[in-house]
């Protein structure tokens, strides 16, 4: 790879058109690291994946990351191209994610998935670039100050009880509102849902803190496993305990 240009400039070149031409050599310069297509498709590509990064406004990520693509091959259906941001020096720790568009294998037309919500799963999918624009530069602030959500706790926890539950690990879970997940358990077909709260204050309307098995600190409602072992019944001091 050519060295590495922060993002802002690369949307400088970008927008110039310094990454236009269609042959190897100016495509490797604009970062394209590997692919399965002609070479001469790979600016066509850029400019469509590309839109995510021109669309960066987060001064964080403008001036700590830099940008490379891959052109992707899967084993079933077409072509799909992603966007890796890497941090410009230092340890990922955390910091490293990736933009896919159009993969066959995703729920969504635009995907991120994040060093720190794991590979398993996406952090936050979409069907439209303003929606994704939106969600990396928000993501910014989180990363420059090394804010973890709760949500990423919340998943490790669903991951954590269905380890210990059914003896599965690794499974992708997927977020589906706040405190809400979906996953989907080896050889069985679509989604299960489950709930994962710290504190009672944050349960839906339609459950209660009797219907949750405590797991650490977190409440979960899973009934799909939760129903392998008998669900915790809580006292007022443990629901004391949980709201704070």
């Amino acid at each position: 790879m050519p060295d590495e240009l922060s993002v802002r400039q690369w949307q400088e070149k970008f927008r110039a058109g310094a990454f236009s031409a269609q042959d190897r050599y100016t495509q490797c310069e604009a970062g394209w690291y590997d692919w399965f297509c002609q070479d001469h498709a790979l600016a066509g590509r850029l400019k469509k994946i590309g839109r995510v990064v021109m669309g960066i406004t987060d001064p964080f990520i403008l001036d700590n990351y830099y940008v490379w693509f891959k052109n992707n091959c899967p084993a079933s259906g077409p072509l799909y191209d992603d966007v890796r941001f890497e941090p410009l020096s230092g340890e990922r720790s955390g910091q490293y994610f990736v933009v896919t568009l159009d993969s066959p294998h995703e729920r969504a037309k635009w995907v991120l998935t994040t060093e720190r919500y794991g590979y398993e799963a996406p952090e936050f999918e979409c069907g439209n670039i303003r929606e994704m624009v939106r969600y990396v530069n928000a993501l910014g602030p989180e990363l420059a100050k090394g804010i973890v959500p709760d949500f990423v706790q919340e998943k490790d926890a669903l991951a954590e009880h269905i380890a210990q539950r059914l003896g599965i690990k690794n499974i992708p879970i997927f977020r589906d509102g706040s405190h809400q997940f979906e996953y989907r358990l080896p050889r069985e077909r679509g989604f299960k849902r489950a709930v994962v709260v710290s504190s009672p204050d944050d349960l839906p309307s339609d459950l209660s803190a009797e219907q949750m098995t405590v797991a650490g600190k977190f409440l979960i409602h899973a009934p799909d496993i939760s129903g392998t072992a008998p669900a915790v019944q809580q006292n007022k001091e443990q629901r004391k305990e949980m709201a704070r």
